[in-house]
């Protein structure tokens, strides 16, 4: 809670894993924190599952572990955050740490390039969703079975500053020795990821922002309030179509991708001739941010085809979207330079219907401090009476 940094932008994610000391009572001196969250688990989980939790609830785009026994340098957060916001190409960064007494006491020096441990490693959160997260099975040495599942994919960097407080004391999970070896023999048995992580490097040149423009729409199957809701019928056409029609009409827009994990709405998509994106299920759950969806979709198209020097992430269920309004927006991000913009009503109401960005937006934790908008009175769709609404007083 005393980190180096605005309270605002980051959070702290207390998962009380069905504790049986005090830790509850603890716990309710922080509820009212406007940055800590605090979730309790019914029965004990375990460490990699309880992490796979917090992870999935987190809001930011870069996570951490820190065990509870533990504690951090006040500069832990800014330190791994800065160092993955200046490479881009990292999928994670750990720091050095120091061994202390109960009391406090430093009593050595270690180098986490030589003996990495699970905690003080921070993520880029939505490449951790992709590749599946912790092995829910594994309760001990799930941070070693997670980098011999992923193999040449988990490429660590190393920031040789201590920002980690090792607490050695005679209750460490790494004393259960029987358990340990256990699990290290398991470990001989996995077999890894054999193709290697691809490379993301940073946009330099601005002055060709529209050499190749993307569109990512992203369009899960799950929706709530409205069933089928992205491919449900406006206008005589599945609600996506309109945004695949504005986005094919538009003079920028080079490839157009729609991520889904749903086969129906991958077939309608291809119908109307765009590129698919098959996302984990994980990317696909209630929770996860629209945001990871995107950075997910962007190491995709990085890999595959080639990377983005704008993307455009556009909402199906905006139908009301026009290739002009697409246009409008690059050409103020252009004209203006910024590196983001986003649409918003003729109230300056941010609208959610097109978030245009430079390749390095895409994956930054906050807004940019290049930030711009543009009015597209565009309705936001989220049940069936914002559909009558429009079929009733708009005409496509």
């Amino acid at each position: 809670m005393n980190q180096r940094y605005v309270n605002n932008l980051y959070e702290i994610i207390v998962v009380d894993d069905s504790s049986t000391d005090e830790t509850s009572t603890v716990l309710k001196n922080y509820q009212l924190k406007e940055n800590v969250r605090i979730v309790t688990n019914d029965k004990n989980l375990g460490v990699a599952a309880s992490a796979n939790k917090g992870i999935k609830l987190a809001q930011g785009q870069y996570v951490v572990r820190v065990d509870a026994d533990d504690y951090v340098a006040r500069s832990f957060v800014f330190f791994l955050l800065t160092y993955l916001e200046f490479n881009s190409d990292a999928f994670c960064v750990s720091c050095d740490y120091i061994y202390v007494s109960d009391k406090g006491e430093k009593t050595k020096r270690m180098y986490a390039e030589a003996n990495s441990i699970s905690c003080g490693i921070m993520y880029r959160k939505d490449v951790l969703i992709e590749y599946g997260l912790y092995n829910h099975e594994w309760r001990h040495r799930e941070e070693e079975e997670l980098r011999k599942r992923l193999g040449s994919y988990y490429r660590i960097h190393h920031l040789r500053i201590p920002l980690y407080r090792y607490r050695k004391h005679h209750t460490n999970k790494t004393k259960q020795y029987d358990m340990m070896e256990k699990f290290k023999k398991k470990l001989s048995d996995l077999k890894s990821i054999e193709e290697p992580l691809i490379h993301i490097e940073p946009l330099r040149d601005r002055r060709a922002l529209d050499k190749y423009v993307v569109v990512v729409i992203p369009a899960r199957g799950g929706s709530k309030r409205i069933k089928r809701k992205n491919i449900h019928l406006i206008w005589g056409k599945p609600m996506i179509y309109w945004a695949i029609k504005a986005a094919k009409e538009s003079k920028y827009v080079h490839d157009i991708f729609v991520s889904t994990e749903d086969p129906e709405i991958e077939a309608i998509s291809r119908k109307y001739g765009v590129d698919v994106i098959t996302r984990h299920q994980k990317l696909s759950e209630d929770r996860v941010y629209k945001q990871d969806v995107i950075c997910n979709a962007v190491r995709i198209i990085t890999k595959e085809y080639k990377k983005p020097t704008l993307v455009v992430s556009l909402q199906a269920n905006s139908p009301q979207v026009e290739a002009s309004h697409i246009d409008q927006g690059i050409e103020h991000l252009i004209k203006y330079n910024k590196n983001e913009v986003m649409s918003v009503d003729s109230e300056l109401n941010q609208n959610a219907a097109i978030r245009i960005m430079t390749f390095n937006t895409v994956f930054q934790q906050t807004l940019s401090g290049h930030f711009g908008v543009f009015v597209a009175d565009i309705l936001d769709v989220h049940d069936k009476k914002g559909i009558k609404y429009l079929e009733e007083n708009f005409n496509k």
